[in-house]
């Protein structure tokens, strides 16, 4: 059989042939252009349009079909349409925030059809200029739309495929990186985190638990936000992680799963965090005024299970949805601020528990479990980035005891 030739099953399992023939380049793009044809319910028939069509093209008697004059934004709308169906909302949120955010600005008005790989490539150069280390997922997100044009047959292959990937030099990424760690420390020691804490227990005993469940616990930001009284276990001393806060579209709050299995997980507490979380449920309940709850440490009561145990709050009321992340920033600009201590972000505060999981000569398995990382690699890394930087400090710490007068 002809190559240009091939036989496929309808959804109705029957058995149709298609043709593809070759008719030149767009002078709009210098892409090929095939001309298709489909829906022939013999081979015989098949052949005979085959033949047809190549003998009028040999002739000039072919009228070429252009393809469908659509620009980039409107294949888009249609693909987002069809993306929403197979991922969570807060991932389509995410999506569409980077294409209209910076896909759409550069390619959306363009003609998909007349996208050239160099302009491609001039969107790309800019997306590396303005998020070198998120560019790639534009470039991914960008091609996704142009596969879909390729599907829809509006174009014959997608330009962004054909563009190159900027690198950064060694030395600028070493330049950034150390101008990274200088500009703001990435975790706390033993000794600062203990101090933090001392400090957030005087700003506000919410803010105090939940701190203390960042640092004593390794959460996630989204994990700490999403749990509610019914995932503490204050008889066990467990804490069961289940759930995570996430946007939707709108920005709206979302609680939904985590995104891999290892994220769920049931972890131990120590002593003092369980008090610190008894001494926050009680003011809790205090502060929404319920007078019928059952004893604390007895976790079958239902109305108090469903609150979360960082509400947020709306003209000095719960609402009985998670907090705002954007409080717990700034909580946390305040309490550092208290204390004389360097900023870290809210993620620093799980690194800072990793750190002192190595400290403490946790076994990699087992850190790896509290952590709720999917990989042993990603502990392992965050170990081997640990000992080496412990290695540093030696090194620095020698030098100057042997620089001592």
């Amino acid at each position: 059989m002809n190559n240009d030739i091939k036989e496929y099953k309808t959804k109705s399992g029957k058995t149709r042939y298609q043709i593809r023939i070759y008719a030149g380049k767009y002078k709009a793009n210098g892409q090929s252009n095939f001309i298709r044809k489909k829906g022939f319910k013999s081979l015989n028939e098949a052949e005979n349009a085959y033949i047809s069509i190549k003998h009028d093209l040999k002739n000039g008697t072919y009228v070429t079909e252009k393809p469908k004059h659509v620009r980039f934004k409107e294949v888009y709308r249609k693909w987002i349409n069809v993306y929403a169906n197979g991922v969570k909302e807060s991932t389509l949120a995410t999506t569409i925030r980077i294409l209209e955010g910076h896909v759409l600005p550069e390619l959306g008005n363009m003609y998909i059809d007349e996208i050239t790989v160099v302009k491609c490539q001039q969107a790309v150069n800019k997306w590396f200029k303005q998020a070198p280390k998120t560019f790639k997922r534009y470039i991914r997100y960008a091609n996704d739309v142009f596969k879909y044009a390729e599907h829809l047959e509006l174009i014959s292959s997608s330009p962004m495929d054909k563009v190159i990937r900027p690198k950064r030099k060694k030395d600028e990424k070493d330049v950034e990186r150390l101008y990274t760690e200088n500009r703001s420390k990435k975790f706390y020691t033993k000794k600062e985190l203990k101090r933090f804490l001392e400090y957030a227990k005087e700003y506000k005993l919410k803010a105090y638990a939940f701190f203390q469940i960042l640092g004593y616990g390794g959460l996630r930001r989204g994990e700490a936000l999403a749990l509610q009284w019914r995932d503490v276990d204050f008889i066990n001393h467990t804490l069961t992680i289940n759930k995570t806060v996430s946007k939707g579209l709108n920005n709206r709050c979302l609680i939904q799963t985590p995104k891999t299995k290892a994220s769920v997980r049931t972890i131990s507490l120590d002593d003092e965090t369980i008090e610190v979380l008894k001494e926050w449920q009680r003011e809790q309940l205090r502060e929404r005024n319920d007078a019928n709850v059952i004893p604390i440490g007895i976790n079958n009561n239902q109305a108090v299970n469903n609150l979360y145990l960082f509400e947020g709050m709306k003209h000095n009321y719960p609402t009985n949805f998670p907090m705002s992340e954007t409080t717990a920033f700034t909580w946390n600009d305040a309490i550092a601020k208290k204390a004389g201590l360097p900023h870290i972000n809210l993620h620093g505060f799980r690194h800072t528990h990793a750190s002192l999981l190595f400290d403490a000569r946790i076994p990699v398995e087992e850190a790896k479990a509290r952590l709720g990382h999917e990989k042993i690699t990603t502990t392992i890394d965050i170990y081997t980035h640990l000992t080496k930087q412990r290695e540093e400090e030696t090194a620095m710490d020698f030098a100057k005891f042997m620089h001592r007068a």
